[in-house]
């Protein structure tokens, strides 16, 4: 049977792997919220240069009119 400080030993070498996981996982996290953040400024600017060529197709479509 292990001794008092063996537990103690363990838990303390457990809380250190459950804390270096959360670490790790909030790194990842934070990244792919970073992704996201420039996935959806590409998009938006996509679909904005979209807007403005329909837009200036219009537009130039009306003058030849």
């Amino acid at each position: 049977m292990a001794t008092e400080p063996d537990l103690r030993r363990e838990i303390a070498d457990e809380r250190r792997k459950l804390t270096n996981a959360v670490a790790d996982l909030r790194k990842e996290i934070d990244m792919t919220a970073e992704r996201g953040k420039r996935i959806g400024t590409a998009v938006g600017a996509a679909a904005g240069a979209l807007i403005a060529v329909k837009t200036l197709g219009k537009i130039l479509r009306r003058r030849d009119d």
